[in-house]
């Protein structure tokens, strides 16, 4: 049985680390002796099936740690720059194959001393693999093999169990822009046609973000939900859900919409265009009058509506599915494993 660990320097449960769950899980699935490294403990066991390994690494010297401590391994998978380095400087005992997945567009290193330090230490990683076109791109120095995030397939939702909601899945963060999202509900007519907007997550603007509601007189359509974690229902029961980030890497609640056959409004620019697509309902980042004009059509044509979520329900399906990504992700590692030695299974 091949071996494989995933290791992510956190304690927290975000985009990276629910990603960490869901291919860990199928690679268990799939008869891989699987380790995690990293994330929330309790948020990670709960999303991780019972045959994965999970052990906490907050920093990037317990990651080392833990690394040397559970060997050995076919193959390290890191996540982000801490992780990277562990992943790499262990490589001398846990004598693994090294694979690095780029989940955001920013340089290793925020200071041009720092990503000179690392570039030596990390020429440990064997294959580097980043979550878009996008992401690889924006990486200095090239060489990321691209492979799209996947999600589980979903069961295809009636109509009628669907609720007038748009739901905003995303950090409470300045680069999510979730202050167009609300401007645009306010220039839409949604609010007075007993539409309702669910601002699901959380972060430092959460208040800032009640008091914009406030001022723009719609708090009394809007719900702010706090953290969410295990979005699924919500998506499930909405109609639509509304995407604002200018630079988003990839976009994991983009996807699982898409999945569930919800219509998704996006800002037409980062991985959007590689989710949603570029015939996607799509508006300039920033332009909430553009986002409003979007939003309206939820209401005023639901039939198109209708048929615009069963179609990217069907391009989440044929393109970004979690089994589609861990077969493509498999063959990476195994090209990257060492053969066995001589005389041994």
């Amino acid at each position: 049985m091949s071996r494989v660990c995933h290791v992510v320097r956190s304690d927290g449960f975000a985009g990276v680390e629910r990603y960490v769950c869901d291919v860990s899980s199928e690679l268990a699935a799939r008869g891989w002796d699987v380790l995690v490294i990293g994330g929330d403990p309790a948020r990670m066991r709960a999303a991780l099936g019972e045959e994965v390994l999970l052990r906490p690494a907050r920093t990037t010297l317990e990651a080392f740690g833990q690394l040397s401590a559970n060997r050995p391994y076919d193959v390290v998978h890191s996540h982000m720059t801490a992780a990277d380095v562990a992943a790499s400087t262990s490589k001398v005992l846990t004598r693994a194959s090294v694979v690095s997945t780029r989940h955001f567009t920013a340089n290793r290193g925020s200071r041009r001393s720092t990503r000179a330090l690392l570039r030596p230490v990390l020429r440990g990683i064997d294959r580097r693999l980043a979550i878009s076109q996008y992401v690889a791109d924006g990486a200095r120095g090239g060489g990321e093999h691209v492979l799209l995030n996947g999600v589980p397939r979903a069961e295809p939702v009636p109509d009628a169990e669907r609720e007038e909601v748009v739901v905003v899945l995303q950090r409470h963060e300045a680069e999510k822009d979730t202050t167009t999202a609300l401007r645009a509900w306010a220039a839409s007519e949604l609010p007075s046609r007993g539409w309702r907007l669910a601002l699901a997550g959380s972060g430092v603007e959460s208040d800032a973000l009640r008091r914009l509601a406030e001022d723009l007189g719609i708090a009394d359509s809007v719900d702010v939900l706090g953290f969410v974690p295990d979005p699924s229902a919500l998506l499930r029961r909405s109609r639509a859900l509304l995407a604002t980030a200018a630079r988003e890497p990839f976009g994991l609640a983009v996807v699982e919409a898409m999945a569930t056959g919800a219509a998704v409004i996006a800002a037409g620019s980062g991985g959007h265009l590689e989710t949603v697509g570029g015939d996607g309902w799509l508006f300039p980042p920033g332009d909430a009058a553009a986002c409003a004009a979007l939003l309206d059509r939820l209401h005023a044509t639901p039939s198109a509506t209708t048929e615009y979520g069963e179609r990217l329900r069907t391009r989440q399906r044929e393109e970004l599915s979690l089994d589609r990504h861990v077969d493509v992700l498999e063959r990476h590692y195994r090209s990257v494993m060492s053969p066995p030695a001589s005389g041994t299974a």
